[in-house]
């Protein structure tokens, strides 16, 4: 997937990014998934379902989104439009 020009040191650091991004991600998810009655005034977390859902779904989303950035970037070095 990635330039065999890339060195070491720049796949190193896009993992980093990426787990990064996804864990950022994933805990966002899981406090918006433990939120209880945010809109009622109530800002009570309460761990459930919906909270590992908003984890994985979160990271999920984190890992696509940089699946999706480093596609651009590959596509931008083999000269696409």
């Amino acid at each position: 997937m990635l330039d065999r020009n890339v060195s070491t040191h720049e796949k190193g650091l896009q993992k980093v990014i990426v787990v990064g991004a996804s864990l950022s991600f994933a805990i966002l998810g899981a406090i918006i998934g433990s939120m209880k009655d945010f809109i009622g005034g109530n800002a009570a977390f309460e761990f459930s379902y919906r909270t590992v859902v908003g984890f994985v779904a979160g990271a999920l989303v984190g890992w696509l989104l940089w699946r999706l950035v480093r596609f651009w970037i590959e596509h931008a070095r083999k000269g696409g439009p």
